[in-house]
């Protein structure tokens, strides 16, 4: 996408405070967001580094376990690895504050621990990017372990958000004065000290602020500051990645003008945002310093996660596995620390928890944590050791591992992404990194630090840096590197991770290499789920199977045995004895009647401890034999489908280690008939022919016919959707259009421009024209003119289309994808070339705005609509309207094609839908009903239907045979601005206001059970889809039932 197609990040700060009468230290821990350290992230903060940095140390070389604000922040507040903590991305599918990390991992959150040690906690602005959405608890959920509790609902913004204040809700809107964010913690900080002192106890307070994360927004006071400052320009800025992964050097190089421009102008405006946060740490130090608890005061910074801004000529982001992404800063002063050092070890993100912990003075870090405390680097005459030798660096995309998620592919289902396209699929951007140092070749000459990464995809590739020798990582020495030497690093990962294989391991995990399947990945991971996730992975399976039609339920059903079996004693084994016990006796009744489970089942129940499994023979022999089990290969295939498109790991783990399966001849036997010849020749006897019908065949057909039911009366499937967002549209998005050959993407705005996208990894090509009727030409436009130049073609990223006087309200690609037409404010509508992006013919008849514009499928034809309260038809090589449409009372806001160009239905402001005929223009159809303006209309592919929808939230269904309403759709809070209907005429999607996409299932008939059904909601309601504060604009199905989608934040 364009410049306006931002990702963002999140950084922290802390800080913390002993008393001088020997009493437990307060604890402060400031955090700022998306804040790096290679890019000069820290330079406008001249009072934190005078604050803080001067005065106490500084460590080189911090890194976060992962490059991305969830995975990160969790990483920081449980002191684990995100593979030990589970975290792996902003997504609730990626256990970002998901009911399931709540519940295993939050619980023991530093936070809890210091609560222990009798500290009073309070807690100011964004927590986890899922906090407080309703499938995170909602904003009644505070975390554990906090006393005063004020939380940011969802990602970091600057206004227009949601706190979740103590658990209840506090919405604030966008006055500078009073809705600020980093003011408003501020604010709160200053509130919360004012109310301490030496005699009201230890405290602990966390403030998190939403600089310098997008959308960028500074404070008024502000705006101006750094009005010539650029983008850094180091020695990665604007260079091709030739040697790193695909990904990186699918990235355009040199990077358009315009995509400079954006970033030198988000560059300014991050660095605007942090002046406000450096404030905020003035303000924090200077109540410390009244309060006189400054000098029993620790004050440590830091960051989730760096920033790029062009480098490897890669747009603004962070999810990489370079410097400027992964290392953040790190500064501590203190009573204890011995100012104007510069540490230069390696430390992480994940060792702030037991360092604060450490100086709440628990006596060691709890065993769960993968952290160290920081405390021997307090002191410059600390004699202590560091432990820390090596840094694992993790990160996984978004979505599903086996589904790319970008727009376009390449061979082997791998996306193919130009420098706007931010690959966040798993599939193409996971990885995993080691950073370490090599051995001294002498007191004066230390080693190299290296940095070793291997990216998770079917290529295996490999990168490799020299980060003393090469700091803007531009040589990738995995390229050249001796097959030893790379061994040498990838063990050193895996032990990292706690993954070291013997030899016998390693020879299996070879073998497994050859076809690297899901089968495999999870048969030989060192997944243990919770005791929470075991259980709704066994209910899953459980009613899945019992669910299922024959011949696969009976077949299935001796499955559930051996995976409860397993499940409860792998519980009792990881030390969950209440959970196991629970789990046992919500299950175990599935098994009642089965006597030969019943003495396994006694002795196994009497268990409590790993010991007591270890001990007991039943359960040995279960552990360490293959239970048998015989399944046809379509019941077999019926069972992984399950397993594996669902979140099941822990089920499918046990199901490839401990079952054996045995598959059974699923072919018909070929069905015996019995002749009685006589004897010599003749014809065979009537009677002794004698056919038979075969049991086995009459089943199978049966269960043929009740499948076939179940598919036609169950739901539709809902559709992949592709959503593009416009962040940061300054200019007032108005229309978004894709063209029918998905090439391209047309966004209108109030500013009368129109911009032109490319939705592939191909420049923009305009092929240059003689005379553009656009503009005005003199004299001295063909002086010096360099015709062989001048004929050459061009390419940019993006086109800005300029002719119209006003806001652009509508625009609609011809059906061959060649031209566009725009419609707009100052009444006329435009068509423009595509080839030349050129305007070629201004279309008057209007005497009012143009509202809305639809080209038909056949014939040159498109028709437009306007405030003048009529629709007019026109043929593209006409400049007047060819019939005009005359009968609503006020503006015609919409306007539609019928699928056979035979009919043209209208919206209005005056409520009702008309539909007319091209041939003589009368107006055949008048629906009456909805209760505001109508603001979009489509028609279902096989003409029957025609749906409407506008500013009283509901979508009415017309039949249009009778021109009675079929349906009346309910769900939506806010205005819905576009619809669209499936290919098979089954599905209806709506957007529009209310930030989300709803899918409806419109057959008749059809009342739906979807869980989303909630009393509000109509029962045709089958999905339910956020698109993260976007209003939803456009709306398209094309083929293979994919929605497109567009709107702007």
């Amino acid at each position: 996408m364009a410049k306006n197609m931002l990702l963002v990040s999140t950084f922290f700060i802390a800080f913390v405070v002993t008393f001088a009468n020997g009493n437990k230290p307060n604890i402060v821990f400031l955090l700022t967001d998306d804040q790096d350290v290679k890019l000069g992230g820290q330079t406008p903060m001249s009072k934190t580094k005078s604050l803080i940095g001067d005065k106490g140390i500084i460590f080189e070389n911090m890194y976060v376990s992962a490059p991305l604000c969830c995975p990160s922040r969790s990483s920081i507040l449980t002191g684990k690895y995100v593979h030990s903590n589970g975290a792996v991305n902003n997504s609730l599918a990626g256990n970002c504050s998901s009911p399931t990390w709540q519940q295993t991992q939050e619980v023991k959150a530093f936070p809890t621990y210091l609560k222990e040690q009798g500290y009073t906690t309070f807690f100011a602005g964004k927590y986890l990017n899922q906090y407080g959405t309703p499938n995170a608890g909602g904003v009644k959920h505070i975390p554990p372990g906090w006393d005063w509790w004020m939380g940011l609902v969802g990602n970091s913004k600057y206004y227009n958000y949601h706190l979740s204040v103590n658990g209840t809700l506090e919405v604030h809107k966008n006055d500078p004065k009073t809705d600020y964010l980093t003011d408003v913690i501020n604010r709160r900080a200053t509130s919360f000290l004012d109310l301490q002192n030496s005699d009201s106890g230890p405290f602990f307070m966390m403030l998190s602020t939403p600089a310098c994360h997008g959308p960028f927004t500074p404070a008024p006071k502000y705006k101006n500051n750094f009005p010539n400052q650029t983008a850094p320009r180091d020695g990665s800025y604007n260079k091709h990645g030739y040697d790193k992964h695909w990904l990186i050097q699918q990235a355009i190089t040199p990077l358009p003008n315009d995509t400079v421009t954006t970033e030198d102008n988000i560059f300014r405006n991050r660095w605007r945002t942090l002046l406000s946060v450096d404030d905020m740490m003035e303000n924090v130090v200077n109540i410390l310093q009244k309060k006189n608890l400054l000098d029993n005061t620790y004050i440590v910074f830091s960051s989730d996660n760096g920033f790029h801004l062009g480098q490897f000529s890669m747009p603004s982001d962070k999810r990489q596995l370079y410097e400027f992404d992964v290392r953040v800063p790190l500064m501590i002063r203190g009573p204890n620390v011995s100012p104007g050092r510069l540490i230069t070890e390696q430390v992480m993100n994940i060792d702030l928890a037991p360092t604060f912990l450490d100086m709440a003075g628990l006596s060691s870090t709890p065993e769960q944590m993968d952290g160290l405390s920081l405390s021997p680097f307090f002191s410059a005459s600390s004699n202590k050791t560091w432990g820390r030798s090596t840094i694992l660096i993790e990160h996984q995309g978004e979505f599903h591992e086996n589904t790319p998620g970008c727009p376009q592919f390449r061979e082997q289902n791998m996306s193919n992404c130009n420098n706007h396209c931010v690959c966040e699929d798993s599939w193409n951007n996971t990885y995993s990194c080691v950073i370490r140092r090599e051995p001294s070749i002498s007191p004066s000459q230390p080693g190299r630090r290296i940095k070793y990464c291997l990216l998770k995809d079917n290529e295996n590739f490999q990168e490799m840096y020299d980060l003393d020798g090469d700091q803007n990582e531009f040589k990738n020495l995995a390229t050249t590197l001796p097959q030893n030497e790379k061994k040498d690093h990838e063990t050193s990962q895996k032990k990292e991770s706690r993954c070291v294989q013997n030899i016998s391991e390693m020879a299996l995990n070879n073998t497994s290499n050859g076809e690297v399947t899901v089968d495999n990945l999870l048969t030989y991971s060192s997944i243990s789920g919770d005791a929470t996730s075991c259980d709704e992975q066994f209910t899953r399976l459980k009613n899945y199977i019992n669910k299922g039609c024959e011949p696969y339920r009976s077949q299935l059903q001796p499955l559930l045995y051996p995976l409860f079996v397993h499940l409860y004693l792998d519980q009792l084994c990881n030390g969950h004895k209440t959970p196991a016990h629970r789990f046992y006796s919500k299950h175990v009744k599935l098994f009642e009647n089965e006597k030969t489970c019943t003495q396994t089942l006694e002795s196994i129940h009497k268990l409590v401890t790993r010991t007591d499994v270890l001990g007991c023979l039943e359960a040995t022999d279960f552990r360490e034999n293959k239970f048998k089990i015989k399944l046809s290969e379509e019941a077999l295939e019926y069972l992984l489908r399950h397993l594996k498109h669902e979140d099941n790991s822990t089920i499918y783990q046990i199901f490839n280690q401990q079952i054996k399966v045995e598959n059974t001849e699923s072919a018909e036997n070929e069905t015996k008939r019995k002749l009685d010849l006589s004897e010599g020749s003749g014809l065979v006897k009537e009677e002794s022919l004698e056919i038979k019908e075969d049991p086995e065949h009459l089943e199978a057909l049966s269960a043929l016919q009740l499948s076939i039911r179940q598919v036609r009366e169950g739901p539709p499937c809902l559709p992949s959707i592709c959503f593009y967002t416009f962040i940061n549209a300054y200019q007032g998005l108005c229309t978004v259009d894709i063209s029918p050959d998905k090439t391209l993407l047309s966004a209108g705005f109030e500013d009368a421009s129109i911009k032109i996208w490319s939705t592939t990894p191909s420049l923009l090509q305009s092929t240059p024209q003689s005379v553009d009727p656009c503009k005005l030409y003199i004299a001295a436009d063909y002086w010096n003119v360099d015709l062989t130049e001048e004929s050459k073609p061009r390419y940019t990223e993006t086109v800005t289309l300029r002719a119209h006087s006003g806001s652009v309200y509508k625009t609609c690609f011809s059906s061959d994808s060649k031209y566009l037409l725009s419609a707009s404010e100052d009444t006329t509508v435009r068509l423009w070339d595509m080839s030349t992006h050129s305007n070629r013919v201004c279309y008057k008849g209007h005497s009012a705005p143009v509202w809305d514009l639809d080209v038909g499928s056949v014939g040159g034809f498109f028709a437009s609509c306007s405030q003048d309260r009529t629709a007019k038809l026109w043929v593209s090589d006409r400049i007047y309207p060819v019939r005009t449409f005359a009968g609503h009372n006020l503006d015609v806001d919409c306007v539609k094609f019928h699928p056979n160009c035979n009919y043209l239905a209208t919206g209005s402001s005056d409520r009702s839908v008309r539909l007319w005929t091209l041939q003589d223009g009368k107006s055949v159809r008048l629906m009456h009903g909805h209760r505001g303006t109508i603001m979009s209309l489509a028609f279902s592919p096989n003409g029957n239907f025609l749906a409407s929808a506008g500013e009283d939230k509901r979508i009415r269904v017309w039949d249009l045979s009778s021109g009675q309403l079929y349906k009346e759709l309910k769900g939506h809070t806010d205005t819905v601005h576009s619809l669209s209907f499936s290919r098979d005429d089954n599905l209806l999607a709506s957007g529009g206001l209310d930030c989300s996409i709803k899918v409806w299932d419109i057959r008749k008939g059809v009342a739906s059970s979807s869980s989303h059904s909630d009393g509000i909601s109509s029962p045709e309601l089958l999905g339910s889809f956020s698109s993260k504060s976007a209003v939803v604009t456009y709306l398209n199905y094309s083929e293979y039932n994919v929605l497109r989608g567009a709107g702007s934040v």
